[in-house]
């Protein structure tokens, strides 16, 4: 950074952690605009599986036809009633207020008493379509954008691709799906995710007895929009015979930073791995000016061109990757509330950072460049 004293405070505005007016305008500029994560190819298999998500103020249903995943408005071009209310499962893209089925194209078929409808011919079913919207995939992850005005996403992503395609590669079984709900805007609960700087005294039974603490050195990458850190192991944790034994179990797994690792993939996507034995994939995403949802897919490792572990080690993975995720992400889920609730008291005042915190400061320099720009084209369309 060029000046080192813009890089000591923080840039985001406090207010915007709880405005209602900056939430509102958040949908738009920062989810709908921009290419949001919404799942996992695997989540999308078979044919006719599908995925609902809120992105913005859209409701967005994502569905496997034959293979083809596509990505349209969830409400029914009918009587305007949501087409799927499940967040995930496996059926027809069909309204169940009538009946009405939607093709690949978003075009309605199939209509009970079609003929009771004067003048619906084939033309005028087009103009009923569904309103789609882009969808792209970068290895496992896949990605919607609302707007249809987003770069390509191999552009978006940049060399943050890179990391995503090696997450794709290491992921075995899936351990656990798992939601947390939080009292604190989803800046808060991002931010949290991006440093190192807390984990001792925020978690003294899951980091800090792995060996991560306040001495850990820490290495950072700017993919443009996005981010990521590898926190090292301090120097006295590093020669443990145990960890090293257990490393042996799992020598041929795809992906193997040396410690842990975490990448933010702006605005939503949270994925953290130790050591690459695990990773959590995980969607931040907002419910309220002040309230905000954790949901994650915690996997175990393959070891190697999709090959799983031997279920005993599996079984061992499971039970201890999911109590470690879960307490790290509960005790974190107090910090975060705890902030929420100081910040809506300190009026303009802004927090400082050091350079552990540095991808705080890249985040909230992104944050404000798209807000700042999106009421910049605002202002000029009126």
């Amino acid at each position: 950074m060029d000046d080192s004293s813009q890089f000591l405070k923080a840039i985001i505005p406090n207010e915007y952690y709880f405005s209602e007016d900056i939430y509102k305008a958040e949908s738009s500029s920062i989810f709908q605009n921009n290419w949001y994560y919404v799942g996992l190819t695997s989540d999308l298999k078979e044919h006719n599986d599908f995925i609902t998500h809120e992105i913005g103020d859209k409701s967005v249903v994502i569905q496997n036809f034959k293979g083809e995943l596509k990505a349209f408005h969830n409400v029914c071009t009918h009587r305007f009633n949501k087409i799927k209310s499940e967040k995930a499962g496996n059926g027809p893209l069909a309204c169940p207020y009538h009946n009405w089925n939607y093709n690949k194209d978003g075009i309605p078929f199939g209509i009970p008493l079609k003929k009771e409808f004067q003048g619906l011919d084939k033309e005028s079913l087009k103009e009923l379509c569904l309103p789609q919207f882009k969808l792209d995939t970068c290895g496992s992850f896949v990605f919607v954008n609302v707007s249809n005005d987003a770069p390509p996403l191999n552009e978006y992503l940049g060399s943050a691709s890179e990391k995503l395609l090696e997450i794709s590669s290491m992921l075995g079984r899936k351990a656990e799906h798992y939601e947390i709900k939080n009292k604190a805007n989803w800046k808060i609960v991002v931010e949290n995710t991006l440093e190192g700087y807390h984990i001792s005294s925020v978690h003294p039974d899951t980091f800090l007895k792995q060996g991560f603490n306040l001495k850990s050195s820490v290495d950072f990458t700017n993919h443009g929009h996005h981010t990521d850190m590898l926190l090292h192991l301090s120097e006295s944790a590093q020669n443990d015979k145990k960890r090293e034994r257990f490393h042996k179990l799992v020598k041929d797994r795809p992906f193997q930073p040396d410690g842990f690792y975490h990448l933010l993939v702006f605005p939503n996507l949270s994925i953290g791995s130790l050591f690459g034995v695990t990773a959590y994939i995980g969607s931040i995403r907002p419910e309220g000016a002040s309230e905000s949802v954790f949901d994650y897919d915690l996997f175990e490792t393959n070891l190697g061109e999709g090959r799983l572990v031997d279920e005993a080690l599996s079984e061992v993975l499971k039970y201890s990757s999911i109590e470690f995720t879960r307490t790290t992400l509960s005790e974190d889920r107090e910090i975060c509330e705890n902030v929420q609730r100081g910040v809506q008291q300190t009026g303009n005042d802004k927090g400082v950072l050091n350079s552990s915190e540095k991808r705080i400061w890249d985040f909230q320099n992104t944050y404000m460049k798209v807000i700042e720009q999106d009421k910049t084209v605002a202002e000029k369309e009126l």
